[in-house]
């Protein structure tokens, strides 16, 4: 599915159409087109291909033009001149928290800043001081922001990344001297975020190279050799991919699936074994003896290791753990039985609660929570206790529905609430004790301080009808980091309570992020992997999410959504 990369030049096209429109209705279609497309239930691609983009709302004729163009392309030439035409390094500034179009706009108008680099001298030498919306946040903090922005600014989300994928391996798959190929890197280990693509392919032939550097994916060919390219593919992101002998493979997988600093520490074991371990094999110290190379489970077993999965490959012990056969069990993606976080037309959802349902049927799920916003959050349309009745009668008589067809599926009715300045719930507790799910988050006050961050969610934790604490840092990968969160105080809480922390599997929150949810489980906590969808297609981020828990060293028993419907009621009853 193309849908996240047209949402994505989309909405590049609408920070840039502000930056230079003096009418704001323009860049505001796009971001709405942007986010319509994001939550259709089906492939972007498919919808144009039976010629359906206008009944897209909010796509008219200009958009349909652009939207074609960008799947033809993988790019946008109107967006491509603005880029060239301005001298503002537009996407990176973006990424500081706090800096939107028309602040670039008038830094580079007043100050002539262009860049990070520049924002930040300028931060330094006391230039932002009386600028207007930055300089009362105080050095410091702006200097913190520019940092994390310079840190993102050359990745792309996970979901992106997929997207760029499947866009390497339909090329490949064209290639028939191509008798296999892996995409290895921090992609393979499922990180939140990816900066390139590492692409390795079995061949024999010379002109595998050529054959892939011809290709339509392709933007731009950077370096190009007999057994190595490197590419420049769409939004400026690089692949590298490199031709490996059969009797390599599994070391060169190793090897370009990383972590670094994983590899490090198995080259250290192997110098110990007697062994020197590469890209091109196991050897002996004298280096002629080949001890193994051709699979990864060969390399493994050669230094007396179990298979490690690659999202564990981040130095976390998982080589200790491989040397004593104690390695996690890891969740699968089949072994969860229900999404516990989704949101539809009754809140800030596009799709209905049925439509949801039978997605989630056709999905093999058990159970789904509906967990749309409640109380004073407004501008997530928030249900009032006669609306939460209203919607309280749909899915009961959804599910008698199901229950008279002979149909082993159940909607449960939760709420997403949000957690207040002083600890207390936006909805009395006569109506959370009325839902099967109680999921609270905070939604506001992220510039409260540490103290009082911990003191709203411990007032959370000790309501006995919460159940789950939803996204619990609040960060928004590429867009900001998260509120101050004392994240020991919160896993004793949730320990003490018997409270749930999720897993938010929408791809830019991904929270708990994998090191925060690794203490939570290592300290014996419950978690919920969730898609936080707001339409059917988004339920396919939990995919995403249980990618998110495995590399947290999840097993089953870690997660509650991975127990049968009979299993959660009871839990949740307890």
């Amino acid at each position: 599915m193309q849908n996240s990369l047209v949402a994505s030049v989309l909405r590049e096209l609408a920070n840039f159409t502000e930056m230079e429109d003096d009418q704001p209705y323009r860049a505001l279609a796009y971001r709405r087109a942007a986010q319509k497309i994001e939550a259709l239930p089906e492939a972007i691609e498919e919808t144009a291909r039976q010629g359906k983009l206008r009944e897209i709302p909010g796509v008219g004729e200009n958009i349909e033009k652009k939207i074609t163009e960008i799947l033809k392309t993988g790019k946008l030439e109107s967006l491509e001149k603005l880029k060239s035409k301005s001298p503002v390094d537009v996407s990176s500034l973006l990424r500081v928290e706090g800096i939107g179009p028309k602040t670039v706009k008038s830094l580079y108008n007043t100050l002539r800043i262009k860049n990070l680099d520049e924002l930040e001298a300028a931060t330094r030498d006391g230039r932002l001081a009386s600028f207007k919306g930055l300089g009362a946040r105080g050095s410091q903090q702006l200097l913190e922001r520019i940092e994390n922005a310079k840190l993102l600014t050359r990745r792309v989300l996970l979901v992106e990344a997929k997207s760029i994928v499947e866009r390497v391996v339909d090329q490949l798959q064209q290639i028939p001297s191509v008798r296999r190929y892996a995409v290895a890197g921090s992609y393979r280990r499922m990180k939140e975020t990816i900066g390139d693509l590492d692409v390795l392919i079995e061949s024999d032939s010379p002109e595998a190279i050529k054959a892939f550097t011809s290709g339509d994916a392709v933007k731009e060919v950077v370096a190009a050799g007999e057994t190595k390219v490197s590419v420049k593919m769409e939004k400026n992101f690089q692949v590298d991919v490199r031709v490996v002998p059969i009797e390599s493979w599994g070391a060169a997988l190793i090897y370009f699936t990383g972590s670094k600093a994983h590899n490090i520490e198995l080259r250290t074991r192997a110098l110990k074994m007697g062994y020197h371990l590469s890209e091109y094999g196991l050897f002996k110290s004298d280096g002629d003896t080949r001890m193994a190379g051709a699979t990864e489970e060969e390399v493994y077993k050669s230094l007396g290791l179990d298979y490690i999965e690659p999202e564990l490959r981040e130095a976390r012990r998982e080589i200790n753990a491989a040397e004593r056969h104690v390695l996690p069990k890891l969740l699968e993606l089949d072994q969860i039985k229900g999404d516990l976080q989704m949101h539809t037309k009754w809140s800030d959802g596009h799709e209905g609660v049925e439509t949801m349902a039978e997605a989630a049927r056709s999905k093999g799920y058990e159970y789904i929570a509906i967990t749309d916003h409640v109380g004073s959050l407004k501008i997530a349309n928030a249900l009032d206790e006669k609306r939460l009745k209203e919607q309280k009668r749909e899915i009961d008589s959804l599910n008698k529905k199901y229950e008279s067809g002979g149909i082993a599926f159940r909607v449960l009715q939760g709420a997403e609430v949000n957690i207040m300045a002083d600890g207390i719930l936006d909805l009395p507790n006569s109506l959370l004790k009325s839902l099967d799910i109680v999921l609270a988050s905070i939604h506001t006050g992220f510039k409260d301080d540490v103290d009082k961050i911990t003191k709203r969610f411990r007032g959370a934790l000790e309501n006995e009808n919460v159940d789950i604490i939803a996204h619990p840092t609040g960060r928004l990968i590429l867009e900001r980091p998260g509120y101050k969160i004392d994240l020991r105080a919160l896993i004793q809480g949730a320990l003490d309570t018997g409270t749930v922390l999720e897993i938010d599997g929408h791809p830019n929150r991904l929270d708990l992020n994998d090191e925060n949810a690794f203490e939570a489980i290592r300290s014996g906590c419950l978690l919920s992997v969730d898609t936080d969808a707001h339409s059917a297609s988004e339920l396919e981020y939990m995919s995403i999410g249980v990618a998110q828990a495995r590399r947290s060293w999840a097993e089953p028993k870690n997660i509650l959504n991975a127990k049968n419907y009979k299993d959660l009621v009871k839990f949740l009853a307890s």
